[in-house]
């Protein structure tokens, strides 16, 4: 996902700090459920593992919400009042997004079939609710409507506030985003008076919807110059980053084991200190605090390139890695952390690979064409 927008005193530069909380966020998710695959794998041989309290993964969907309407915003600039925007907007969307999200959810049936496992619960229903993004029940489990490719349910909401930002594009910048995060507002709202009688509506209709929102009230801000940026902006990181090492499993978000909500104790918890620390580094890279980035912070900017990449392709790294530790029964040779350095090392490697000669390759195909291009955004 690597398509930063710029205020207009900025075009044609990349928003390098919040490509580094792009890279951290697709970090904190691989990290996330690599660690629940090894605790896995180490529990199969009867071996129970300490969990490392590292920052909670869920977290990383969070923090990409935010950015998600950030950059929407910004991004989009050249489009807010014009004729044919929200078509525009769209169809660049859906070049941006359909794609390898088709090829990853193509590889989960594989999955399926070359595994036999889940395959004969596997309807057409699923795969098309699948590929068109909608909230179903794939694995039997109403309350958690995942798609064939579980992970894929960030992206139904993803795909909602596209929609609904599309609504109000051909407006005026302010009003476009003021009636969108109004939208988003009410959408939650009426979704907690009146109980829902879908699954889908329910879905669409949870509190995580307005982490949307306050990613798309930050992009106004960049866009305004941000005009209120002061040292006290890292304050608030620096409260978010101490919020989130306090608590490193999550427990003030959901009970120990169990699932997280996407209710308004995960927008407290999580969406609030992401929209800190996003705007700690929109405050950066107002004011110019580029060169401390180091090698460090350049291997998470492009860490950043590769994020969707790494999102979509990291279980299939994480599945093969694991299946070939057991088939080879390296548990019995070598030490449990190698299979924990393992399973990022070979996520890394297949995002890289994926994007390299998969996303790249394919973007560059579907590209607009150039009298297309001068109308839609950079998003």
């Amino acid at each position: 996902m690597n398509d930063l927008g710029m205020p207009a005193s900025h075009q044609g530069e990349r928003l390098l700090w919040v490509q580094v909380l792009r890279g951290v966020a697709a970090l904190l998710v691989l990290a996330g459920h690599a660690q629940g695959v090894l605790l896995d794998a180490a529990a199969r041989q009867g071996q129970a593992l300490q969990r490392l309290p590292l920052p909670p993964g869920g977290f990383g969907v969070d923090l990409f919400f935010c950015i998600s309407g950030l950059i929407m915003v910004v991004a989009s600039r050249p489009l807010y009042g014009q004729p044919g925007a929200a078509g525009a907007f769209l169809r660049r969307r859906a070049l941006r997004l359909v794609p390898l999200y088709w090829l990853a959810t193509g590889l989960s049936v594989l999955a399926l079939l070359v595994g036999r496992h889940g395959l004969e619960r596997t309807s057409w229903n699923d795969l098309l609710a699948s590929l068109l993004f909608l909230p179903y029940p794939v694995y039997g489990d109403a309350a958690q409507p995942f798609p064939l490719l579980t992970l894929g349910w960030s992206l139904n909401y993803e795909v909602f506030f596209y929609a609904l930002f599309a609504v109000f594009i051909a407006l005026p910048t302010r009003r476009a985003v003021a009636c969108t995060v109004a939208a988003l507002a009410a959408i939650v709202l009426a979704g907690s008076l009146v109980t829902p009688h879908t699954m889908a509506l329910h879905f669409w209709s949870r509190p995580i919807l307005l982490e949307f929102g306050l990613g798309c009230l930050l992009g106004l801000w960049w866009l305004r110059g941000a005009p209120a940026a002061s040292a006290a902006v890292l304050g608030f990181g620096s409260a978010a980053l101490v919020a989130l090492a306090l608590d490193p499993f999550g427990l003030s978000i959901k009970p120990a084991g169990g699932s997280t909500p996407n209710d308004l104790v995960r927008v407290i918890g999580w969406g609030l200190p992401a929209a800190a620390l996003l705007a700690a580094a929109l405050w950066l890279e107002r004011h110019g605090v580029t060169l401390s980035l180091g090698r460090v912070g350049q291997a998470l900017a492009r860490l950043g390139d590769w994020s969707y990449s790494l999102y979509l392709m990291h279980p299939f790294a994480l599945l093969a890695t694991v299946k070939a530790w057991e088939r080879l029964a390296l548990h019995q040779q070598l030490p449990w952390w190698m299979l924990g350095a393992l399973l990022p090392l070979g996520s890394l490697l297949l995002a890289a690979l994926s994007y390299r000669f998969i996303e790249q390759p394919l973007l560059r195909r579907l590209r607009p064409a150039p009298l297309v291009r001068r109308v839609e955004a950079r998003a």
